[in-house]
C-alpha cells in the first residue's frame, strides 16, 4: 500500500480513494497498471495491490518492483481479491482498475468528479470510460479470435490502418438478465452515451464508501463476472444512483487474464446470469434467462460448458431463492 503525494484540490478536500488491483499470475499486467495509476494518488489515497493466490512469482516481482502486497492463500475469485483490498476501508471512495487495464492521464480525479460535485450525494458508484487496445477491423468471415458486436459483426485486430473501438461505458441487463458492455466495440470516436446508466464495469470505477457499507461488498459466491451487474442490482435497489464518467478513460486488453473462449468463461457466464437473475430479476427474466441458456445448451456451439454452467445454475437455485424470498421480507416495511 502507498500513500499518495499531496495533491489537494482547492476548497473542499477530494473524495480519498482506496484503489484496488487484483492480480492472478500476471504480475506484468498488474505492474503496468500499477504504474498507469501510482502518479495520479493525491494525499490520503491508497493503492492496494492484492495476490489471489498466484502460487507462482507474482509476488516477488510485485514486491521487487517497489510495491507492497497483500497476499491471499488461495484463488477464491474477483470478488474476495476486491473485498480482501477493500477491508477496513476508511477513504471515501473504492476504486477497481483491472489489472489487464492502463489508467489514462486524469482517471483517478475523473472517476470521483461526480461524486465530488454538487448535487452529487446519492451517485452510489461511477463508471468508467474502458476502450479496448489496439486498432481493429471488421472480419469477413467468422475470423480467428474475433469479437462479436451486439449486432453481430466480428472484428479482429489489426496491425493496419482499423480503427479505435471501445469495450464499455458502463453495464446494461437486457429481458433475459444478460449483462452487457454498454457501447461493446462502438468506435470509440462517436458522441458519449448518457451519463446515467443501469450498472458499473467493475473493470474501471469507483463505490462510493457509505453504498458499499448500506449493500454490503461483491459476492464471493459468483468467483469472476456479474459481480459489478450484481452489486449494481443491490445499489439500485437501495436507492443509489450509478453514472457514467467519460472522461476516466482506461484502456484495456480484453480477457487477457481468463479469454472469453474458454470453457471456465463460459460456464461461468451461462451460471452467474442465471443466479444474478434469480435474486433480482422480474419472474419473466428468469424464465428468459434459463430458456435461453437451455437453447445454447442444445444448440449452441458450446454446448459442453454452457450445459455445465446449467447444470450449476440449477443445482445453487433453492438456495438463491430462498435468499431472493428474505431479501424481500427484510424490505417489506416493518420487517
Amino acid at each position: 500500500m502507498r500513500p499518495g503525494p499531496c495533491g489537494c484540490l482547492q476548497g473542499a478536500p477530494p473524495v480519498r480513494a482506496r484503489i484496488v488491483i487484483v492480480n492472478w499470475r500476471r504480475p506484468d499486467l498488474t505492474l503496468r497498471a500499477a504504474h498507469s495509476v501510482e502518479g495520479q494518488l493525491r494525499a490520503g489515497d491508497r493503492l492496494v495491490l492484492v495476490d489471489n493466490g498466484s502460487g507462482d512469482q507474482s509476488v516477488s516481482r510485485i514486491r521487487a518492483d517497489g510495491f507492497d502486497v497483500l497476499e491471499l492463500a488461495e484463488n477464491r475469485g474477483f470478488g474476495p481479491g476486491v473485498n480482501a483490498g477493500a477491508r477496513g476501508m476508511d477513504e471515501d471512495a473504492l476504486v477497481l482498475l483491472n489489472n489487464d487495464a492502463v489508467a489514462g492521464p486524469g482517471f483517478l480525479e475523473e472517476i470521483l468528479a461526480p461524486m465530488e460535485a454538487p448535487g452529487g450525494s446519492r451517485i452510489g458508484a461511477t463508471t468508467g470510460r474502458i476502450q479496448l487496445s489496439g486498432r481493429w477491423v471488421e472480419a469477413d468471415g467468422v475470423g480467428r479470435g474475433a469479437l462479436v458486436a451486439h449486432d453481430g459483426t466480428r472484428w479482429v485486430r489489426t496491425d493496419h490502418g482499423g480503427e479505435i473501438l471501445l469495450n464499455s461505458t458502463g453495464n446494461l441487463v437486457d429481458a433475459s438478465g444478460n449483462g452487457s458492455d454498454r457501447d461493446w466495440l462502438s468506435p470509440a470516436d462517436g458522441a458519449d452515451p448518457p451519463s446515467e446508466v443501469f450498472g458499473l464495469c467493475g473493470g474501471a470505477c469507483a463505490i462510493r464508501r457509505t453504498a458499499w457499507a448500506e449493500v454490503g461488498p461483491l459476492r464471493e459466491d459468483l468467483f469472476m463476472y456479474y459481480e459489478d451487474t450484481e452489486l449494481s442490482w443491490r445499489l439500485r435497489e437501495a436507492g443509489w444512483d450509478i453514472r457514467y464518467a467519460p472522461r476516466a478513460r482506461t484502456t484495456h486488453d480484453h480477457a487477457a487474464s481468463s479469454g472469453t473462449t474458454s470453457p471456465m468463461f463460459i460456464t461461468v457466464n451461462a451460471r452467474n446470469r442465471i443466479l444474478v437473475a434469480v435474486l433480482h430479476g422480474p419472474m419473466r427474466m428468469i424464465v428468459l434467462a434459463v430458456g435461453r441458456t437451455v437453447i445454447r445448451a442444445v444448440r449452441g456451439p458450446d454446448r459442453r460448458p454452457v450445459v455445465r454452467g446449467l447444470r450449476e445454475a440449477l443445482g445453487l437455485l433453492p438456495a438463491f431463492l430462498r435468499e431472493r424470498r428474505q431479501s424481500a421480507a427484510r424490505a417489506r416495511p416493518g420487517a
